[in-house]
């Protein structure tokens, strides 16, 4: 196994890997980090970082549970900051040695209780929309799926599921040793992802926020208007450290303050470049059509995924589609469905 452990001001981190599979133990990249945040006699957790397969044996529960036996305090609370199997696949072992409060937001709490949600109806229709609303604009063909919806494959990696003690929600307190750590609603890449600030160091839990492409979820699961409003958010907390949910963080007011403009920028960028790519082709495009466009160069997290038949660039099309949705509700585009096919065109 290949971790490594950082101080912060308010305890350590854990950078961990995001995968599943033995070659992801050498993926920095897309690490997937943990969090301790110590107060007097009390801990609180960020995230339990991936769990995986015995056969792959790079897993971060058993390195996870080697730092928090020699902690002196006890851990009060396991803070998952949304449903990802690689924030919160060790939460049921840690819960059950440890005896902490697991918390999380009430969006994300059904899916955080039984994972195995995101293959079923349900998922979609407690947003209040059916499977065929959800995935209609990528007009997908017979037998495809959008990817990442293979049940036994989630089955097999993802199933890990955690009985949640209490929700919490934007502005919430909890007291951690004399500590006292606000609750930041962030959604966009997830409708209950959660942050956490602590005044006293002036330091941002950040959970997934910084991704790109995000949202990676089509609407309403990811909401590019909304996940805007979360680094509007973040930037008003004037952080000076920003610990993220995945690669690395900032450690400076203005470092920080960079990184979150940086992450606005790409927003904003996105949403602009698909209004003048639909602007400049004068008549209705499709998801994929517009695809190259507005991504021309690939980031390391707009990669092809299985989707039935065949791979697709899943996370890419769902950010499209997600500012696609802000646009249309500005009334800047307007969706077609033509021979049921679903594309887009500027309104002149």
């Amino acid at each position: 196994m290949i971790f490594f452990l950082g101080e912060t001001p308010d305890g350590w981190g854990v950078p961990g890997i995001h995968g599943m599979l033995a070659e992801d133990e050498l993926d920095g990249y897309v690490q997937g980090a943990v969090y301790l945040i110590r107060g007097h006699g009390e801990n609180l957790l960020v995230d339990t970082g991936n769990w995986t397969l015995p056969e792959f044996n790079n897993g971060m529960g058993e390195f996870l549970i080697k730092l928090l036996d020699k902690e002196k305090n006890r851990l009060k609370y396991i803070f998952l900051t949304h449903f990802h199997y690689d924030h919160t696949g060790n939460a049921a072992l840690l819960k059950k040695r440890y005896g902490a409060q697991v918390l999380c937001h009430p969006a994300d709490r059904p899916i955080i209780e039984d994972p195995l949600i995101v293959t079923r109806q349900e998922n979609v229709t407690r947003f209040g929309l059916t499977p065929e609303q959800l995935l209609e604009d990528f007009n997908l063909a017979p037998g495809e799926s959008l990817g990442l919806s293979d049940p036994s494959v989630i089955g097999k990696y993802w199933n890990f599921p955690v009985e949640v003690d209490s929700t919490v929600e934007q502005h919430d307190i909890l007291g951690v040793g004399g500590l006292k750590l606000e609750v930041v609603h962030l959604p966009g890449h997830a409708p209950g992802q959660i942050g956490l600030w602590n005044p006293k160091t002036r330091t941002l839990y950040s959970a997934d926020l910084l991704h790109y492409p995000t949202p990676l979820g089509p609407y309403p699961i990811g909401d590019a208007k909304a996940h805007s409003q979360s680094i509007q958010r973040c930037l008003d907390l004037a952080p000076d450290l920003l610990l993220e949910g995945h690669g690395l963080s900032a450690y400076s007011t203005a470092s920080s303050r960079r990184r979150l403009l940086h992450m606005q920028t790409q927003q904003r960028g996105t949403r602009e470049r698909i209004l003048l790519i639909l602007q400049r082709f004068r008549q209705p495009a499709t998801i994929t059509e517009i695809l190259p466009e507005v991504l021309p160069i690939k980031t390391d997290l707009d990669y092809p995924v299985s989707a039935g038949i065949g791979e697709s660039r899943a996370y890419a099309k769902a950010c499209i589609q997600c500012h696609l949705v802000w646009l249309i509700e500005d009334g800047l585009v307007q969706r077609v469905k033509e021979d049921g096919k679903i594309s887009f065109i500027a309104k002149w």
